[in-house]
C-alpha cells in the first residue's frame, strides 16, 4: 500500500477520483483503494458520516444509504496521516536515461539494470516509483492491469526472456518507439501495439487484485486518459417539503429503526425512545435534543411522513425526481420559500428563495423570462460507480458497451450497502418562461422549428436506431423516451444552459467550471415544460457568498452577451453545418461555441445543438 499521501477534497473524491482511479502522489502513481479495502471503515460504522436524503435514497440508489468521506480534522488526526489507503500502481518502470523498462523487487539495491548499485533499497525504490510506466491495460467492463511488456515481444527459440527490455526510439508518435529484447533482440512497434486487443485479466486492483473470469478485449491506454475511468454520479436537489430538517434527523439510522418498530402516537412517547437511545449510545445527544425542540404536531406529521414513504412507496424514477424538482423550483418562484434550516447546529439553511427578488424580463420575441434567484442551495452528489469507455473497435457494440462497476460499501453481516457521497451547499439561478394570462401557472414551452428541430424530434420519436447515443445511455435506469433526453425542447435548453455558464462566468467571478447546471424538461397536463438551474456549490462552511444571484437584476444582459454571437463559431462553416444523426452525440457543436468543463455539464457535453437555438432564438 502507499505510504506517502496525497490530499483530496471530499468533492473530488466523488466528480473526479474514487476507488480504481490512478492518482499522482509524491510516491508516484496508486490507484485508489475500494471502500471495503479502505481501512476508512475498520473501527466505526459508515452510519458516524452518513448523508440523509431519503428521496435520492429511495429514489435512484435502490434503498441503499449515503456516507460521506471524513477529513482529517474530522476524525482528530494529523493532516499529513493517511485515512484512506491506495496501491502502488502500476509497477513497471522505464529509466529515461538507459531506456529501459523494468520491475522493481522488493528490497532489491538495483532497479534499472544499467544504473549504479545503490546503497539503500529505498532509493531504488524512489526512483523506481518516480520512473513509473505511463500505460496501462483496461476493458470495458471495468478491469485495470498492467501492461504484459515481456509478452508483446515473438521471443527467438532458445530466448530466457529476460525481466527487462530496451525502449527505443522517441518523438511524437507511438509508431516511432520500438520495444526491443535485448538477448534475442526480436521488437515490437509500440504503435501496432497500442492498436491491438489483447485478453483481458479480470483483475480489480483497487480490490487487493481481486480476479474475475473476463472474455472482453483490452486496450492499452495512457494512465492519465480521460476515460480510463469516469465517474458515474447521481443528483438531488433539497428541495422542501420532505427534505425539511426534521425530516433528515428523524431518518437517522438508529431513530428510523425505532420509528419502524414502535408504533408513536406522541411526543412524550418519542421523547422516552430517544432518551434510551442516546443511554445506549445509539444516537448522538444533539440529535436527540434538536428533535425535542418540535412541537408534537409537526413531529407526528413528519413521522408519518417518513413512513408512509417506506411502507407505500410510490414509484419513483429519476423522471419522477426531477419533476418534483422543477415543480418545488416553480413553486418558490411564484410564492417564495422560507429558509429550510440545516440539521447541524449553525450549519447553513438548505433552500430559500425571497419572493421579492424574483426578476422577469420581457425578451425581444415578447416571450417573458423568470429569473428566480436561489440564496441557498443544498445538493447531495452519490458516486454510484464508474465506467470505462474504452474503444475496442468491436462490432458487437451492445455486448462491448462500458459497464458500471458499483462503488459502495457493506457492513458485515448487513444486507444495506452505502454509497460514497458528499453534500454541497450554495447558491443558483432558476429560469423558466412564464405566461402573461397564467403567471402562477406552468406554462408550455414555445413551439419549435427548422431542420434542426425535426432531426431531434425523429430520435425521439425513435430512437431505436441511434446506437451511439443508446450505448451512452446504456446505463439509464429508464428507457430515452420516459428520460426525455432526446426531446427538443431538452436540447434546446441544454445548449442555452452552455452558452449562459460561459457568459456567467465572466460577470459573476466564478470560473466557468465552478458553475453546474440541472435541465428540467417533463410533460405536465399534456403541456411539455421546461426549465434551467444553474448553481455554484462547494462542501462544508456556508457553501457561497452571492457572486451569482447578485448577476439576477441584470440577468438580460447576461442573456444577450450569451446569444450575441450564436451565428458565428471559428470552426464554421464545418461546425454550423454538423448535423445530428444515427451515429452523433450532438448537432452543431465544438469546443470552440458550445462545450464546457465536463464537471460542469451533466451530460458530458453531448446532447448540445446550437443550430436548434439559432433556429429558436429566446
Amino acid at each position: 500500500m502507499a505510504a506517502n499521501g496525497q490530499s483530496l477534497r471530499p468533492s473530488q473524491y466523488i466528480t473526479t477520483f474514487g476507488p480504481s482511479s490512478v492518482l499522482e502522489t509524491p510516491d508516484g502513481p496508486v490507484v485508489i483503494a475500494a471502500p471495503s479495502h479502505s481501512t476508512l471503515f475498520e473501527n466505526i460504522h459508515p452510519e458516524a458520516y452518513e448523508i440523509q436524503d431519503l428521496r435520492l435514497s429511495q429514489t435512484l440508489l435502490n434503498n441503499k444509504k449515503i456516507f460521506r468521506i471524513p477529513s482529517n480534522a474530522e476524525l482528530g488526526v494529523k493532516e499529513n496521516r493517511l485515512v484512506y489507503h491506495a496501491y502502488y500502481f502500476p509497477r513497471w518502470s522505464l529509466c529515461p536515461t538507459h531506456g529501459i523498462l523494468y520491475r522493481y523487487k522488493p528490497q532489491s539495491l538495483i532497479g534499472c539494470p544499467r544504473c549504479k548499485t545503490a546503497s539503500k533499497w529505498g532509493k531504488v525504490w524512489a526512483k523506481s516509483r518516480e520512473e513509473a510506466v505511463r500505460f496501462v491495460l483496461a476493458c470495458s467492463h471495468g478491469h485495470l492491469d498492467e501492461v504484459s511488456w515481456s509478452l508483446l515481444i515473438k521471443h527467438k527459440k532458445g530466448c530466457s526472456k529476460p525481466e527487462y527490455l530496451r525502449w527505443q526510439g522517441g518523438g511524437g508518435a507511438l509508431r516511432n518507439i520500438r520495444i526491443e529484447c535485448p538477448e534475442c533482440r526480436e521488437n515490437a512497434n509500440f504503435g501496432e501495439v497500442y492498436s491491438r486487443n489483447f485478453s483481458c485479466s479480470g483483475r480489480f486492483p483497487e480490490e487487493n487484485n481481486r480476479r474475475v473470469d473476463c472474455n472482453r478485449p483490452a486496450k492499452i491506454i495512457q494512465r492519465g486518459a480521460a476515460n480510463l475511468r469516469v465517474s458515474e454520479i447521481k443528483t438531488a436537489l433539497t428541495i422542501p417539503p420532505l427534505d425539511t430538517q426534521l425530516h433528515r434527523l428523524l431518518q437517522s439510522r438508529a431513530v428510523l429503526d425505532v420509528l419502524v418498530a414502535i408504533p408513536v402516537n406522541s411526543k412524550n412517547l418519542l421523547v422516552q425512545l430517544l432518551d434510551n437511545l442516546v443511554k445506549g449510545n445509539r444516537l448522538d445527544p444533539l440529535i436527540s435534543a434538536t428533535i425535542k425542540q418540535y412541537e408534537e404536531v409537526e413531529i407526528l406529521g413528519v413521522i408519518y411522513d417518513i413512513l408512509s414513504e417506506i411502507t407505500n412507496p410510490k414509484k419513483s424514477t429519476e423522471a419522477t425526481l426531477r419533476q418534483d424538482e422543477f415543480l418545488s423550483l416553480h413553486n418558490a418562484a411564484c410564492d417564495g420559500a422560507p429558509p429550510q434550516r440545516s440539521d447541524k447546529p449553525g450549519g447553513p439553511n438548505q433552500f430559500e428563495v425571497y419572493k421579492e427578488n424574483v426578476t422577469t424580463f420581457r425578451l425581444g420575441s415578447g416571450r417573458i423570462l423568470r429569473v428566480t434567484p436561489l440564496s441557498r442551495l443544498r445538493v447531495v452528489m452519490v458516486q454510484i460507480g464508474y465506467t470505462r469507455p474504452i474503444d475496442t473497435n468491436q462490432n458487437d457494440s451492445q455486448e462491448n458497451s462500458p459497464i458500471i462497476i458499483p462503488v459502495e460499501y457493506m457492513p458485515p453481516n448487513e444486507s444495506t450497502a452505502w454509497h460514497p457521497g458528499v453534500e454541497l451547499f450554495g447558491e443558483g439561478i432558476f429560469l423558466d418562461f412564464v405566461s402573461d394570462t397564467e403567471p402562477k401557472g406552468i406554462s408550455e414551452h414555445f413551439p419549435l422549428q427548422g431542420e434542426a428541430y425535426s432531426r431531434w424530434l425523429a430520435a425521439h420519436n425513435s430512437p431505436s436506431s441511434y446506437q451511439k447515443i443508446k450505448a451512452m445511455l446504456a446505463n439509464k435506469d429508464e428507457d430515452l423516451h420516459r428520460l426525455d433526453y432526446l426531446n427538443p425542447v431538452f436540447v434546446w435548453w441544454h445548449t442555452l444552459s452552455h452558452r449562459l455558464i460561459t457568459a456567467l462566468s465572466v460577470d459573476s467571478g466564478y470560473s466557468s467550471a465552478a458553475i453546474r447546471e440541472r435541465v428540467y424538461t417533463c410533460t405536465i397536463n399534456n403541456k411539455t415544460v421546461g426549465g434551467l438551474l444553474l448553481y455554484t456549490a462547494q462542501s462544508g462552511g456556508d457553501g457561497t457568498l452571492g457572486g451569482l444571484i447578485g448577476l439576477v437584476p441584470h440577468f438580460d444582459r447576461i442573456l444577450q452577451s450569451a446569444l450575441r454571437n450564436i451565428d458565428a463559431c471559428s470552426n464554421d462553416p464545418i461546425c454550423i453545418e454538423e448535423e445530428f444523426g444515427e451515429d452523433k452525440v450532438n448537432g452543431s457543436a465544438c469546443y470552440a461555441c458550445q462545450l464546457i468543463s465536463e464537471t460542469s455539464c451533466e451530460h458530458r457535453n453531448t446532447l448540445l445543438d446550437r443550430r436548434l437555438l439559432l433556429e429558436n432564438m429566446p
